[in-house]
C-alpha cells in the first residue's frame, strides 16, 4: 500500500507540475473567478438598480382618444407622477412604433355608462416593452384613483364614511433577517457558479492528462513505468480534482469578498443582506463541493482516456458540462423538489440541492448523506471507468 501511495504521488506531482506550467489552466482555475465574480455580484445589480431608477424615474408618453368624452379623468390620470400625455395622429401605430408608451381608449357614451355604474376604458400597451408594461401600470393606477375618487364621493352622499370602507387593516412583518435574506441570495448564486467551475476549472487539465498525452504518444511510455495502472489513474483522477477544486474555491471566496463590498457600497439589492457563513455551513459547503468536484472530475479524466483525441474529448466534455451546470440552472424553480429523498440520488441535481439547502439552513442530515454518498459512488464508478480505460491503453500499447 505504501508502494502504490508513493506511485500515486510521484503521477499526481509530476501532472500538477505540468498543470501549473499551462497558463490556460491557471487563467481559468484562478484568475478568471477572482476576475468575474465580482463583475457577476457587483455589475448585476448595480445596473439592474441603475436601469430600474431609470425606468421608474422617466416620463411615460400616454396618448388619449376620446379625452373631451370624459376630461375629469383624463386630469386624474395625467396628474399621476411621471406621466405626460401627448398628441398623436394615429395611437395605436405610434404605440407599435414605440413613439407612445400606452394608450388610453375612452368611448364616446363614457359619460352616460358612467352615471348607471358601467363605465369601461380600454388601455393599450406593449407586454414586450418593460417601459410599455410601467406605463401601463401608471394609467391603471391612475384610472383607479379616479373610480376610488367617484367611490368615496357616492359613500359619502350616503352616509357611510372611508372608516365604513376598510374596517379591518393589515400589518406587515417580515420573519427573514438579514442572515436569510443573505442566505437566499447565495443560494441563488453558488451552487450555480460551483456547477461551473467545477466542470471548467480542471478542463484543461482533464484533456492534457489523457487525450493529450495519447496524442503526444507520452502516455505509453509512462504505462512502461513501475507505477500501477491504478496508480496511473489515481494520481492523474488527483491532479484535475486539485485544479477543479482550487477554482471552486476561488469561486467561494471571490463571491463571498465582492457581496461584502457590495453591500458596504450601499448596493440596494445587497445592503438589506449578511453574506457571512458559520463555521459549520463553510465546512459542509467545502465538503459537499469536493464531492461534487470528485464526480465531475473522475468523469472527465474517464472521457478524456476514451477519447481519442482531445478534440473528441472536448466534444464529449459538452454534454458532461451542461449536465452538469443545468440542474444547477434550474433547481431555484423546481419548488419542493427538495423535500424528495430521490432528488439526492441524482448525480449532479443533488448536490445542487444539498448546497442549496446548506446556504438556506433548510437541509436535513439525511438528505446531505445521500447527496454526499450519491456523488461518492458516481465518482468511484467513473474512476473505475478511468482506470479501465488505462487498462486498455496498455493492451494497445502492449
Amino acid at each position: 500500500m505504501r508502494g502504490a501511495g508513493r506511485q500515486m504521488w510521484a503521477i499526481f506531482r509530476k501532472e500538477m507540475v505540468e498543470t501549473l506550467r499551462d497558463r490556460r489552466t491557471l487563467i481559468i482555475a484562478l484568475l478568471l473567478p477572482v476576475v468575474l465574480m465580482p463583475l457577476v455580484t457587483l455589475g448585476v445589480p448595480y445596473l439592474a438598480s441603475r436601469q430600474r431608477q431609470q425606468r421608474e424615474t422617466a416620463a411615460s408618453h400616454i396618448a388619449v382618444i376620446g379625452s373631451a368624452a370624459a376630461p375629469d379623468l383624463v386630469s386624474a390620470v395625467a396628474k399621476q407622477e411621471h406621466i405626460e400625455l401627448v398628441s398623436v395622429s394615429e395611437a395605436v401605430q405610434s404605440l407599435r412604433r414605440g413613439t407612445v408608451d400606452a394608450v388610453l381608449e375612452i368611448p364616446s357614451g363614457f359619460g352616460a355608462r358612467l352615471a348607471v355604474g358601467d363605465a369601461q376604458v380600454t388601455v393599450s400597451f406593449d407586454e414586450s416593452e418593460p417601459r410599455s408594461v410601467l406605463a401601463y401600470q401608471r394609467v391603471q393606477q391612475g384610472v383607479a384613483t379616479y373610480s376610488a375618487t367617484l367611490t368615496i364621493q357616492h359613500l359619502l352622499a350616503r352616509g357611510i364614511s372611508r372608516r365604513d370602507l376598510t374596517p379591518v387593516q393589515i400589518a406587515s412583518r417580515s420573519v427573514a433577517d438579514r442572515q436569510r435574506l443573505g442566505g437566499a441570495l447565495l443560494a441563488g448564486l453558488l451552487p450555480f457558479f460551483i456547477a461551473i467551475w467545477a466542470s471548467l476549472g480542471g478542463q484543461h487539465t482533464a484533456l492534457d492528462v489523457g487525450a493529450g498525452e495519447r496524442e503526444r504518444r507520452t502516455l505509453d511510455a509512462l504505462l512502461l513505468t513501475p507505477p500501477s495502472r491504478g496508480a496511473v489513474a489515481t494520481g492523474k483522477f488527483l491532479a484535475v480534482l486539485a485544479t477543479s477544486l482550487a477554482a471552486v474555491v476561488m469561486v467561494i471566496a471571490a463571491t463571498l469578498a465582492s457581496l461584502r463590498v457590495g453591500a458596504a457600497w450601499g448596493l440596494a439589492d445587497l445592503a438589506r443582506t449578511s453574506v457571512s457563513l458559520s463555521l459549520g455551513s463553510t465546512v459542509w459547503l467545502v465538503v459537499v463541493s469536493t464531492f461534487l468536484v470528485s464526480f465531475l472530475s473522475a468523469s472527465q479524466l474517464a472521457l478524456s482516456f476514451l477519447a481519442r483525441s482531445m478534440r473528441e474529448a472536448q466534444q464529449f466534455f459538452t454534454p458532461l458540462y451542461l449536465g452538469a451546470t443545468l440542474p444547477a440552472m434550474a433547481a431555484p424553480f423546481l419548488e419542493g423538489w427538495e423535500r424528495s429523498a430521490w432528488t439526492y440520488l441524482i448525480p449532479s441535481l443533488g448536490p445542487t440541492f444539498a448546497l442549496r439547502g446548506l446556504l438556506l439552513g433548510s437541509l436535513s442530515p439525511a438528505h446531505l448523506a445521500l447527496a454526499v454518498a450519491s456523488a461518492a459512488l458516481f465518482g468511484a464508478a467513473a474512476l473505475a471507468v478511468a482506470v479501465r480505460a488505462v487498462v486498455g491503453e496498455q493492451t494497445e500499447g502492449g
